[in-house]
């Protein structure tokens, strides 16, 4: 096939790849020093140019693997080969602030105009897969534990209830006396309606058909209701009407952590009531949860939570991906607030770095 006409790719095309990489990618000679990066790499890392060109690519990486990436440096430079992403190394890299994140890395040994060895790296930055990845893992324990729930729910409840009156009905059958045929048909009605008052709860909690039909605070009120009801725990509620419009999906989230935030009060705050509030803050969408309880340790309200912090991780979560944040204030002793952000419809930035929330 004749190759005329087609034309010859020029460092300048190949410089113009490397600089419109979607990711970032360093080359970084034998001795370990950055010799070039691409604009992506700035943004990720940071530091200027100035900063990173000539400096030890161990810069990039957190004090305490820096030997021990020199090492695996020293150790592929004998033996170099391309070994592409996704090899299942947990890495972090470095931040000029401090702070250090997730990453994929791709190795491309290659000699270029100089005739000296380099390797290509490509960073790719992984914090939202290994997000989606961990909420993924939340839900399926999560919905394990719901299936538990229900498991002794129906069983504890429903079960005995209708054990209970296929002997009513039984004594009934063999009752010759009318007075007391009469009570008993009295008591099994009872039965009857206690238990679909008690379907009616399960259905709620699953999924609140007021939300759909009367909206957020509707479902929150009548969440409240079944609260008291069944665990004799009072929610006082405080809503501002002017609040702004949530979507179908922000509005479920805002729901279940609110929810999960009494929850948790009824569960561990060692009281008998919680008040929650629910307001506007220009494109925002507040609820707070606050209980007067025991409190537990938590030194920093916005890091990730451990075990047994589940819940709390997965209100994080929930408020993450309609683009709003979690920040939750406790000490043992000090009781515990839960302060819930999210977006309303139309709004530009779901970012909370501005305002007073």
């Amino acid at each position: 096939m004749s190759r005329k006409g087609v034309g010859v790719l020029t460092d300048r095309d190949y410089k113009a790849v490397f600089e419109a990489s979607p990711d970032a990618m360093l080359i970084v000679d034998a001795e370990g020093v950055i010799r070039d990066l691409n604009p992506q790499a700035l943004a990720m890392f940071g530091w200027s140019r100035e900063e990173m060109e000539g400096s030890p690519v161990e810069r990039l990486v957190p004090a305490a693997s820096r030997n021990r990436h020199q090492q695996h440096r020293g150790n592929y430079a004998k033996a170099p080969r391309p070994r592409p992403m996704g090899q299942g190394l947990e890495l972090l890299a470095l931040r000029r602030n401090g702070t250090t994140f997730p990453v994929e890395i791709s190795l491309s040994p290659s000699k270029l105009g100089s005739g000296q060895g380099h390797v290509i790296c490509t960073v790719r930055d992984i914090t939202g897969w290994k997000r989606m990845r961990r909420l993924s893992r939340m839900m399926v324990t999560a919905a394990e534990n719901e299936r538990k729930r229900l498991s002794r729910e129906l069983h504890d409840e429903f079960l005995q209830s209708l054990v209970a009156l296929k002997i009513r009905v039984k004594l009934l059958a063999e009752e010759a006396n009318e007075e007391e045929r009469g009570r008993a048909r009295a008591l099994i009605a009872d039965d009857i309606h206690d238990t679909i008052r008690g379907v009616k709860r399960m259905i709620r909690g699953l999924l609140p058909p007021e939300l759909d039909h009367r909206g957020l605070e509707s479902a929150l009120l009548s969440h409240f209701r079944d609260i008291r009801e069944v665990y004799g725990f009072t929610v006082h509620a405080s809503f501002d009407r002017a609040h702004g419009d949530l979507d179908a999906v922000a509005a479920l989230a805002l729901y279940r952590i609110v929810q999960e935030a009494v929850t948790n009060a009824i569960r561990d705050a060692r009281v008998d009531e919680a008040a929650v509030t629910l307001r506007s803050a220009g494109e925002m969408v507040i609820a707070e949860i606050r209980d007067e309880g025991c409190g537990f340790e938590l030194p920093d309200p916005t890091a990730a939570a451990g075990d047994g912090q589940v819940g709390l991780a997965g209100m994080r979560e929930r408020a993450a991906i309609v683009g709003g944040r979690i920040v939750v204030q406790t000490s043992p002793g000090g009781g515990t607030t839960v302060r819930a952000a999210v977006p309303t419809m139309g709004a530009e930035d779901s970012s909370l770095g501005g305002g007073s929330w």
